[in-house]
């Protein structure tokens, strides 16, 4: 799933990549999909899933690149696939929950979220036998629609329960974020305008628990977009985050009390800590894509800046950590899109381990599987990289 598990913090325990393979990583595979790859590829038993943003649902055999199956007529997809056994979930730009086989690739449901032209972004959780999806609105918030949280069963599709964002099911606060889910079964996940806030719901229910704004909107647009980490600190349950206006933020899981808050950028609607941060037991690493650019490693306890990577490009790219490593992608949305690639930092002090220079733009979140670099670029491309001699 997107981030490897529920907790999200992007540092799955099958990562296993370390700072002597990553030298000496080379591409072993490469597949071709219609439209950018901007989500995340998925792994289940030697079997990778990638989305591309025109309507191509794939699978390929993780070790040779195999291509399995192709589905097609999907609609706008950005976010990543989730594989909960043999099923494969994923939302499309145009309001769709779709469902289909991993074996095959048949269609088995396909859900219209409510509203009027909704939006799902990001990558939905599965909760036992529960799909939990944030429905958002278009690019631009044009038209601005009721930001939900939908729970749906996962055989039928059938709708379990609705959660709206604003108490009134009003127009805004629509959600981007994939949600995250601790050991408690509560969910967490951003929202947008205006409240531009972290909601806290009951994953079996649809419950709301609590909701806690970061900053007023203001007409900003400075949404929480990045996907909330659900992890321990000492005895307390905290979910970390950051938002657009570049502001990061730990709160109590519980009560959605502030931790701690640290500015670290000066944001933007699109811009500002937009990528879903990584957490290694340490360090926060939290990627900028406004002014400036780059990576920050921000320690656990207290948000003090450990140390920082000047990207030279933004980075959209939630950052993936192995075995102190840190990988991740660069380019710029509004820039060149035949600028950018990969790089992999030391997260004990953010030296440069690699860099993979793709001629394209990388806003896809790398997955890390044992050794294995998944990642996929706005060209279009499905590239696995391997060490050498593994």
């Amino acid at each position: 799933m997107y981030r490897g598990d529920l907790a999200r913090d992007g540092h799955p325990a099958g990562a296993t990549l370390t700072a002597a393979a990553i030298k000496r990583l080379k591409a072993v595979w490469q597949a071709e999909l219609v439209g950018p790859v901007n989500g995340t590829p998925v792994v289940s038993g030697g079997v990778v899933v990638a989305a591309s943003a025109g309507g191509v649902v794939a699978a390929f055999n993780l070790k040779t690149g195999t291509r399995i199956w192709q589905a097609d007529g999907f609609g706008r997809l950005s976010g990543s696939p989730t594989i909960a056994g043999k099923t494969v979930i994923f939302g499309s730009l145009d309001g769709h929950v779709s469902a289909i086989d991993l074996d095959r690739g048949d269609k088995l449901w396909d859900v219209k979220a409510p509203g009027g032209q909704p939006a799902i972004w990001s990558s939905p959780a599965v909760s036992g036998q529960l799909v939990i999806v944030g429905v958002g609105s278009q690019y631009g918030d044009t038209p601005l629609e009721a930001g939900r949280v939908l729970a749906l069963d996962l055989a039928s599709g059938k709708t379990v329960w609705t959660l709206c964002a604003m108490t009134s099911c009003g127009a805004g606060d629509g959600i981007w974020s994939t949600p995250a889910i601790d050991g408690k079964g509560h969910g967490y996940v951003g929202l947008g305008n205006p409240d531009d806030a972290v909601l806290a719901f009951d994953v079996a229910s649809g419950k709301r628990l609590w909701m806690t704004s970061f900053h007023p909107d203001a007409g900003r647009d400075v949404d929480i977009g990045a996907t909330p980490i659900v992890l321990k600190a000492g005895a307390r349950d905290v979910v970390a985050v950051g938002s657009n206006s570049g502001v990061f933020k730990v709160l109590d899981a519980a009560t959605g009390s502030p931790v701690w808050s640290q500015d670290v950028v000066k944001g933007s609607a699109v811009h500002g800590l937009l990528a879903s941060p990584a957490y290694d037991g340490a360090n926060f690493y939290v990627a900028s894509a406004g002014a400036p650019v780059g990576m920050f490693a921000l320690r656990a306890s207290d948000g003090n800046t450990q140390w920082t990577y000047d990207s030279g490009l933004p980075i959209y790219s939630a950052p993936a950590i192995g075995s102190g490593v840190l990988v991740f992608g660069i380019g710029d949305v509004f820039g060149d899109p035949n600028i950018g690639g990969v790089v992999a930092l030391s997260t004990s002090d953010g030296h440069v381990l690699w860099i993979a220079d793709f001629h394209s733009a990388v806003f896809s979140a790398p997955a890390i599987v044992g050794d294995t670099v998944l990642i996929g670029n706005s060209r279009g491309d499905l590239i696995a990289y391997s060490p050498a001699n593994s």
